[in-house]
């Protein structure tokens, strides 16, 4: 991040201007409390203050006062900028970073005769690249997978789900125990939340879960399959993969999940982490549909 100098003096003239704006009943107390002070015979026997004294002691302490207004109000307004900036990077790189991987992931679908092996490489790219993006986001550990139907086309409430893909790093939880285990609709709060919300045409339909571990009544058939019982993460974002608009405004189609986690609690706000899963499912609803319905046509 390069430092900005016309920034930084927008900052320091705004700050000196706004430590003027405090409400007149303020400064006018504060001038008179000094005032007070320094010329009631009651201020001058307790200092041994003259006018003049008392005049620029007032003075004083006015720009003691008007300097650490100015000091606060710069640091306040330097921290808002340096994390706008920082947001703006963050989500610019999100672009720079989805961009790139739709067009992977597209160019395999549009390519007569692609290997399935180079696609299933794009759409592990593709949660790598999620993965950097939220890691910066969320400053944690995250981790994404794309999870689709066993044997549906689209996923309904008697769907088995498996996992089509996962970031690099955290490859080692796709066990032999967690391939086998069946992760059924029902029995996984994050799924069948997200799937009602498509059956119901609902707007948002993402699914969080800040405090998984103190979570009552949370369901997730992946427990069994990690030491002691326990998840190896915290908080959660899924989203059900389905287009954002559709031409008769009906119901979606749900072909599979996007799933990101995180080893923190409280790290998924609601307004921008579920935008850029949405714009993410959204992208790749046609190409998990074709897969789907080849993989299927196959079996």
């Amino acid at each position: 991040m390069n430092f900005n100098y016309k920034e930084f003096y927008n900052i320091i003239k705004e700050s000196g201007l706004d430590a003027f704006k405090w409400s007149p009943f303020k400064w006018i107390l504060t001038i008179g409390l000094g005032l007070i002070i320094g010329f009631l015979p009651m201020g001058k026997e307790l200092f041994e203050w003259d006018t003049k004294t008392s005049l620029i002691t007032v003075g004083i302490s006015l720009l003691v006062l008007y300097f650490f207004r100015f000091l606060l109000l710069s640091v306040k307004n330097s921290i808002k900028y340096f994390h706008r900036v920082y947001k703006e990077s963050v989500y610019g790189d999100a672009i720079i970073l989805l961009k790139d991987s739709f067009s992977e992931a597209h160019y395999y679908r549009k390519t007569p005769g692609f290997q399935e092996k180079d696609f299933m490489n794009s759409m592990i790219i593709f949660c790598d690249n999620l993965k950097t993006v939220y890691d910066k986001i969320t400053n944690s550990n995250c981790s994404v997978s794309i999870k689709v139907p066993v044997e549906d086309s689209k996923v309904s409430e008697k769907t088995l789900l498996k996992n089509l893909s996962r970031n690099v790093s955290h490859k080692k939880r796709d066990t032999d125990l967690y391939s086998n285990t069946e992760h059924t609709i029902i029995g996984n709060s994050p799924f069948n939340n997200c799937l009602n919300k498509v059956i119901t045409n609902q707007k948002e339909k993402f699914y969080i879960n800040n405090d998984i571990k103190n979570s009552t009544n949370y369901l997730n058939s992946s427990i069994s399959c990690y030491e002691k019982n326990s998840l190896p993460y915290s908080s959660e974002l899924v989203h059900p993969i389905t287009p954002m608009k559709t031409n008769d405004n009906s119901n979606y189609d749900c072909h599979g999940f996007i799933c990101i986690d995180s080893d923190k609690v409280n790290v998924f706000d609601y307004k921008y982490a579920p935008a850029i899963i949405e714009g993410v499912a959204d992208g790749i609803y046609d190409i998990i549909e074709q897969l789907n319905s080849e993989t299927n046509a196959r079996n």
